[in-house]
Order: C-alpha cells, then sequence, then structure tokens
C-alpha cells in the first residue's frame, strides 16, 4: 500500500481549478471537469491513509512567483467550507435521525401496549387474533428500521467525504508549466 497519492492535473487556466471549463469539442483533448473535481474523484477509490501530492501543469504566462501559496490558500479556503457543511449535514442527520428514534420508539411502544391488548380479547377467531398481536408487534419494530439506518449508516458517505477533503486541505501542491499548442500535446 503506497503512503503517498500523486496526482496530476493540466490546466489552461488556473480558474479551471475550481470551476469547470467550457467543453470545446473542436479541442483534441478538453477536460470536461474541475481540477478540484478531478482531485476528489481520484481519492474517492483510494484507503485515505496516505499524503497528497498534486502536480498543476500550467501555461507559462499563468505562472507567478506567489501562485502556488495562493493555490494553497485557496485549497484550504475551500476545504474548511467544504468541512464546515459537511460536518453541518452530519449534525443535521444526527439530529433527523435522533428525532425519527423518538418517533419510532413511541409508535413501537404504542404497538406493544396495542399487542398486548389483543392478547386479553377472548372472543375473536384466533387466526384474527394472532394475525393482530403479531402485525402489530411487527410493524413496531419496522418502525425503528429508518431511524437505525440514519444513526448507523446514513452518515458514513459524509464522513469519507469530510475525510477527502482533509487530505485535500494538506496535501502539498507543486507548480509546473506546459505549451498551450495543441498540437504540441499530441506529438
Amino acid at each position: 500500500m503506497s503512503d503517498r497519492y500523486d496526482i496530476t492535473l493540466k490546466l489552461d487556466k488556473i480558474e479551471h481549478l475550481f470551476k469547470e471549463p467550457e467543453f470545446d469539442l473542436f479541442m483534441p483533448h478538453t477536460e470536461s471537469s474541475s481540477g478540484i473535481d478531478r482531485i476528489i474523484s481520484e481519492l474517492k477509490p483510494t484507503s485515505l491513509k496516505g499524503r497528497v501530492k498534486t502536480t498543476i501543469s500550467l501555461p507559462q504566462h499563468q505562472l507567478d512567483k506567489n501562485l502556488e501559496q495562493s493555490i494553497v490558500n485557496a485549497l484550504q479556503r475551500y476545504c474548511n467550507t467544504k468541512i464546515e457543511q459537511i460536518s453541518n449535514d452530519i449534525a443535521s442527520l444526527r439530529g433527523q435521525g435522533i428525532r425519527a428514534l423518538q418517533r419510532g420508539l413511541l409508535f413501537l411502544a404504542v404497538c406493544l401496549v396495542i399487542s398486548t391488548l389483543f392478547d386479553h380479547v377472548e372472543y375473536l377467531p384466533t387466526l384474527v387474533h394472532r394475525f393482530l398481536n403479531e402485525g402489530f408487534l411487527i410493524a413496531g419494530w419496522v418502525s425503528l428500521w429508518y431511524p437505525i439506518e440514519l444513526l448507523l449508516y446514513e452518515w458514513g458517505p459524509y464522513r469519507r467525504q469530510k475525510q477527502i477533503y482533509e487530505m485535500i486541505k494538506d496535501m502539498e501542491v507543486e507548480l509546473t508549466t506546459h505549451s498551450q499548442n495543441a498540437l504540441e500535446l499530441w506529438n
């Protein structure tokens, strides 16, 4: 297992790090997603255990002496914003799960009471008695399915996204140059 992920981005403009470039069908090699989306896409299938180094290749005229630090700062601000949004989503999901669990437990209690009441009804045929008794028990337990799903499983993808943004926030960035001439790209 590698402890470092190397990602290379070739951008025509630094703005394409965060914004999708205009897709040009007449260009032989055009990216259709932003640089940050490509970084996230490359990190999704990884174990997220190592460090990330991203090499960003830009045309010579796009480079200046402070650009690398500006990119690092922009990535950190972007990731901090995304991490905060995801943390809020997780907190909201947790609150939703707790409220659903409260409703589910209340419904389970009502179903248990009704089921117990049917235990004492003697004038119903055995089949109807058993159907109602067990039906309310099953309905009560099934009502806990959604809250348990929310509290145990739904937050997992959010946690994974948060880990990806934390890795990007701390990644090493290196700038290189490339030619913008389309013919040189294919030679």
